[in-house]
């Protein structure tokens, strides 16, 4: 069964994906498509890395972003129509 752990910074989310790596013997370099760079700023928690890529990485290692959302919040929105 799979750790669900609460992240509410880049600072966290990045310790969490260095500890996935290293956890699975995996170096920056060896971690798909992804620049040495790019995998050492994440963890670093840079606010700057694109959040694309991001979700790439976390695919790459196995890991899913879950977003907590208020009660009042509906988690199944209707998409809104775009006028034309």
């Amino acid at each position: 069964m799979p750790h669900i752990i609460g992240v509410d910074n880049f600072q966290r989310l990045g310790e969490l994906i260095r500890a996935t790596r290293k956890t699975q013997g995996l170096r920056q370099d060896e971690v798909g498509p992804f620049s040495h760079s790019f995998i050492g700023d994440v963890e670093k928690g840079k606010p700057t890395a694109q959040i694309g890529k991001l979700f790439e990485l976390l695919r790459e290692l196995g890991m899913r972003l879950h977003v907590e959302l208020p009660p009042d919040v509906d988690s199944n929105p209707t998409p809104k129509k775009v006028r034309s």
